[in-house]
């Protein structure tokens, strides 16, 4: 397919900033040029003073909560601990392969209708076997790349930990190379032993991590009082502080956790939309972002909107050190490296010439003078406000004004009332299990 895309402002991510350059995009066979490479066009979008993007990233998500709205959980939770065993808890047991698959199909419509093409999955259901590969199989149907993981923790028993293990080994090894790609995912300290620990750190290489850590204080607490180390202390000891790895939330992380993080080639992601709604801290972006550590947004299964998360994570990093004049550095910072995460699994960044296509057409249309300098105040203040237009990947449009193109699973989506009431029901069941 021959694409035109004319007249937009192209953002390209550097190294430290952004580039801003107003012109003509053209994809030939879903490669990126920047000189015209045909005669006709199959597609002319007008893209006249819109904001053309590489495919956001959404660094954290739980796939899994896609059908979590409206579960009979039993409130109040009265804490953290009361949040995660009579709703997260129960509800990941309860879900089966129908349940994922539809669920997945859902996040990646709603993925690419915010102009997210890459999107890191942190999962657990109640089935291992082969669950990583049936959820990325519903990836590749709709084109999203990215990386998953499967949850392992000591509290569904050795049988479960063992099995879940194996399936994130299996699925890294399987995935190589490939656009959905896999990661070794651990839920917490609080919830892994030592002997876990060193089991995982025995049997995974090199393999990098995926964990959730300091999202309650409750972790911290727990790891300093049973093992006398910080949090990031404890996995660097089993040596799982490892390249290009995801540590999630980091909201209560000692001085001595931020030295390890700052020695090693990885990343934080702050879900702060997360952290609030469940009346959590909130790592100091500001803090990590000033000590170097690269840190980046994810929306912890909230929504899918990377915009949102950038946008919110931004005004309360000004509210957290009570400081107005924070936020443009660390929103530059959480920018970029929303594209060099995507960069460290091998993933394109779509908009460069000679790349396959991953574009993402916002329709903010600036009203003031726009370039280099200006950038930050227009993406803070408006482009983080606008909708996604249009979304490319390699030779598809996946999303064409506004519409997501792809209309699949659609037996699912039929009965997505009824696949949902069957796992209600197995929900109730599951009460009180832990």
């Amino acid at each position: 397919m021959n694409i035109i895309i004319q007249g937009g402002y192209l953002i390209i991510p550097k190294e430290e900033t952004v580039l801003v350059e107003k012109k003509n995009i053209y994809i030939k066979d879903g490669e990126v040029f920047y000189t015209r490479p045909f005669e006709k066009a199959d597609r002319i979008i007008d893209a006249t003073n819109k904001i053309i993007f590489p495919g956001l990233t959404n660094a954290h998500h739980h796939i899994y909560s896609t059908l979590s709205k409206g579960v009979p959980c039993e409130v109040p939770f009265n804490d953290f601990m009361g949040n995660l065993k009579n709703l997260w808890w129960t509800l990941d047991h309860s879900l089966n392969k129908e349940d994922m698959i539809l669920s997945t199909a859902i996040a990646m419509k709603d993925s690419i209708s915010h102009g997210v093409t890459t999107v890191f999955d942190h999962h657990i259901s109640g089935y291992t076997e082969n669950a990583l590969s049936d959820m990325a199989d519903v990836f590749d149907a709709y084109g999203i790349s990215g990386t998953l993981a499967f949850e392992i923790s000591d509290r569904n028993g050795e049988e479960f930990f063992q099995e879940s293990l194996d399936e994130n080994i299996r699925f890294v090894k399987a995935q190589k190379g490939k656009s959905v790609q896999g990661m070794i995912g651990l839920h917490a300290s609080f919830t892994l032993s030592d002997e876990s620990l060193q089991k995982i750190a025995d049997a995974t290489e090199d393999f990098p991590v995926h964990v959730h850590v300091a999202e309650g204080e409750i972790d911290g607490v727990q790891c300093m009082e049973s093992y006398g180390k910080g949090l990031i202390e404890r996995f660097d000891s089993f040596g799982l502080v490892r390249k290009n790895s995801l540590y999630i939330h980091c909201s209560n992380l000692t001085e001595k956790d931020l030295e390890i993080l700052k020695k090693r080639d990885t990343f934080i992601v702050q879900a702060v939309d997360s952290n609030m709604n469940n009346g959590l801290n909130v790592g100091n972006i500001s803090k990590f972002i000033s000590e170097g550590i690269k840190t980046t947004v994810g929306t912890d299964g909230m929504h899918s909107s990377t915009m949102k998360a950038f946008k919110n994570s931004m005004i309360f990093t000004k509210y957290l050190n009570k400081n107005c004049d924070l936020g443009y550095p660390e929103m530059n910072a959480l920018f970029l490296n929303n594209f060099k995460l995507k960069k460290a699994f091998g993933i394109p960044l779509g908009i460069e010439e000679g790349e396959p296509a991953d574009i993402a057409i916002f329709d903010y249309e600036p009203a003031t003078p726009f370039n280099n300098d200006q950038f930050l105040g227009h993406f803070i203040f408006g482009i983080t406000e606008s909708r996604c237009q249009y979304v490319f990947k390699n030779d598809e449009i996946l999303l064409d004004d506004y519409h997501v193109t792809k209309d699949l699973y659609k037996d699912l989506f039929e009965r997505s009332e009824e696949i949902s009431k069957a796992m209600f029901k197995r929900f109730e069941s599951n009460k009180r299990r832990y």
